[in-house]
């Protein structure tokens, strides 16, 4: 029975190691006994943040303010980059170029710092930079010239936006000028006007009782009816030369804008292969883009231009020379007409109610064509006046970057108090002086555990 007994097992106990337990009285006479090296290091670090918060120079900050040029674009003015878009090209291309010309300028080139920043829901651009009054001069031509270069930059890109604008415009005014010239609108109803008047002479006449039973004296209206045509279409002869002479003033001013655009095409495409060689940022690509678009307007209106001038103003003289060659031959027969006309004086018979009705006919369709022609000719006006009006505010509405105002020095210092500088130095010394009296305490538990075994010292 014994020998199926189990073995009792009894747990082990653990017992610790008591000799690097660290109590508060430890911690105590440890710094009591390294003391001294406590406060050299504390000390020490103290002085040195003394001496650099009584040496480093005060330095204030300088703020240069850019607003970023607008262009009217639709209905609303907006900038002619994004500010994101110019923040880049400042870093990246236009402020280390401003430098490294003022370094070539200076004895001793300045480490100039500056940043770049957009205040919230703005089309501004902040440069700021920290500097000690001593060279604050040097920062304000540093910004001054950052907004040069952007200024010039954006005014590049401007001139070529206006010179577009101007182009269109000078346009509008062409056409405008042909609407409003009296001639216009005279040529279109001089026609309905000589129908009018003689559809109106006509039916007076056959209005008078004294006429009705006079066959002859309806046999001479009639035969001055049509000589009456005849003088119209002798008028209408002149009207079509004058037409004639009218178009070829217009190719002439026509041409000129021609060569005009074709000038600007030309300059623009240089100033795109000349700005190719040089593109290595998104920005200058973005740029690129741009001329390469004002390209494409140019070309558009230098077609229509020429559409104009080759297909609508050849096909308008050749409709009035055939007009004119209509009209010869019909002053031919009008003058045989005449003939017929006295010929057959005795033997001219009509009704006159008939030819009443069909003169008032004539005379109500002629005013409603001269009425509908004119409102034609006021509406045509209107809208001209008013897309020039509008090309004429986008011209005017150009605004230039700029800075807002000249680069401003804070009125206090910015840089870190000495007062801060010393109590950071304070709580530094007492943290590095903390370190090492723990390095010392550790160093002598070490070189005493290395002589109790009999080791060598660390030395």
């Amino acid at each position: 029975m014994k020998e199926n007994q189990p073995v009792p097992v009894y747990p082990v106990q653990y017992i610790p190691n008591t000799d690097d337990e660290i109590s508060l009285v430890d911690i105590w006479l440890t710094f009591r006994k390294h003391r001294k090296l406590f406060l050299k290091v504390a000390a020490g670090v103290t002085l040195l943040g003394l001496a650099v918060a009584l040496l480093m120079p005060k330095s204030y900050d300088l703020r240069t303010s850019i607003e970023i040029g607008t262009a009217v674009r639709g209905d609303n003015p907006t900038p002619i980059e994004a500010p994101e878009t110019v923040k880049a090209k400042l870093e990246n291309s236009l402020i280390p170029m401003v430098i490294h010309h003022l370094h070539k300028e200076e004895d001793e080139p300045e480490d100039y710092k500056i940043s770049t920043s957009i205040p919230k829901k703005s089309s501004l651009i902040v440069l700021t930079s920290k500097t000690p009054l001593d060279t604050a001069d040097q920062y304000k031509n540093l910004h001054n010239r950052i907004v040069t270069a952007l200024t010039r930059d954006h005014a590049r890109i401007i001139n070529v936006l206006k010179k577009n604008l101007q182009t269109e415009l000078a346009l509008a005014r062409i056409i405008l000028d042909e609407m409003i010239d009296p001639a216009t609108l005279a040529a279109l109803i001089k026609e309905q006007e000589k129908t009018l008047e003689e559809a109106q002479a006509n039916l007076d006449a056959l209005s008078n009782p004294e006429i009705f039973g006079v066959q002859i004296k309806a046999a001479e209206n009639n035969i001055q009816s049509e000589k009456n045509k005849l003088a119209s279409l002798k008028d209408q002869a002149i009207i079509l030369n004058e037409k004639l002479k009218k178009i070829d003033t217009n190719q002439d001013l026509i041409k000129g804008q021609i060569q005009e655009l074709e000038t600007q095409i030309r300059e623009s495409i240089n100033l795109q292969r000349n700005a190719a060689q040089d593109v290595k940022t998104e920005t200058q690509a973005m740029a690129q883009l741009m001329i390469d678009s004002e390209i494409q307007q140019n070309r558009k209106w230098l077609a229509q231009l020429k559409e104009r001038l080759f297909i609508t103003l050849e096909n308008d003289k050749a409709a009035i020379q055939k007009s004119l060659e209509d009209n010869k031959r019909a002053q031919e027969l009008q003058q045989e007409r005449i003939a017929e006309a006295e010929a057959g004086l005795k033997e001219l018979t009509g009704s006159n109610i008939l030819e009443q009705n069909k003169l008032k006919a004539v005379i109500a369709e002629s005013e409603a064509t001269i009425q509908k022609l004119a409102n034609d000719q006021k509406r045509s006006i209107a809208t001209q006046q008013e897309t020039i009006g509008e090309l004429q505010g986008k011209l005017d509405n150009f605004v230039e970057t700029r800075a807002v105002v000249e680069p401003l020095l804070s009125t206090k210092p910015t840089s870190t108090p000495k007062r801060v500088i010393l109590l950071i130095a304070i709580f530094l010394g007492v943290i590095l002086g903390i370190v090492a009296v723990f390095i010392a305490e550790l160093r002598e538990k070490v070189r005493k555990n290395l002589l109790e075994n009999g080791k060598p010292d660390l030395a």
